[in-house]
């Protein structure tokens, strides 16, 4: 192999990985522009949980939020919203804020082309809207997974998308008082905090959490007032 040949690979190699790197890292605004915290000016934060609702978990989690008169955004599985409408209804009646968050989830969903996206997109929003009688504006994709072809249907949808600037990874089995310790280490004013209300953790962390957080003068708000943008298509 001649050097050039070898310097082409390795350009090419690396062009590949970084496109990877890209798809991967939502933060980097590479293929979507996304909103990952509002003005750090302010004292507030946004709590957000994904991937419900859950039969068990998130009632314990509005529960928990009542108790601590605290607003955050569920952004919700089009599949599970079908599967547990008053669950949905609650999250809403409650007065948070719910998002999208596809409809399936599926593991390779970071594979779909536009048109692919645009369904999942759609039929999730369909769902929600047949529930709580709004739909969606803000959108956040599986795993933090962002490329072109879903750049293209979020063109075409017209939704936010939504990111995050504080994530615990509390899907791990981790202990939630080191849950709580990394989310208390990172989290500064105006950032948006990824959690999951599908979890067994999820209870125990945010009774550790809440208290320290309103101590620190943090005002939990859903993610719509942080960034001062509709929630729905019809506001």
């Amino acid at each position: 192999m001649t050097t050039f040949a070898l310097i082409l690979l390795i350009l090419l190699a690396t062009g590949i990985g970084a496109l990877a790197a890209s798809a991967f890292n939502i933060q980097w605004n590479v293929f979507v522009k996304a909103h990952h915290q509002g003005g750090a000016g302010t004292p507030s934060i946004a709590l957000t949980f994904d991937d419900g609702p859950h039969p068990i978990h998130t009632p314990q989690v509005l529960a928990v939020l009542e108790k601590h008169q605290v607003k955050a955004t569920f952004f919700c599985i089009g599949k599970r919203a079908a599967a547990y409408p008053d669950l949905l209804r609650a999250i809403h009646e409650h007065g948070h804020t719910v998002g999208n968050h596809s409809f399936t989830h599926a593991p390779s969903i970071g594979f779909l082309g536009k048109a692919a996206w645009l369904n999942e997109i759609e039929q999730a929003d369909r769902t929600i809207a047949a529930v709580i009688g709004r739909r969606p504006r803000f959108f956040r994709p599986p795993y933090g997974v962002t490329t072109p072809h879903l750049a293209a249907a979020i063109k075409a949808s017209g939704h936010a998308t939504i990111g995050w600037r504080v994530r615990p990874y509390d899907t791990l089995e981790r202990p939630p008082q080191r849950l709580a310790g990394s989310i208390l280490r990172k989290t500064k004013p105006g950032h948006i905090i990824l959690l999951h209300d599908t979890h067994d953790r999820i209870l125990p962390l945010l009774e550790q959490l809440l208290p320290v957080l309103k101590e620190r003068g943090f005002r939990m708000v859903t993610v719509a007032a942080l960034i001062e943008r509709h929630a729905y298509s019809e506001e």
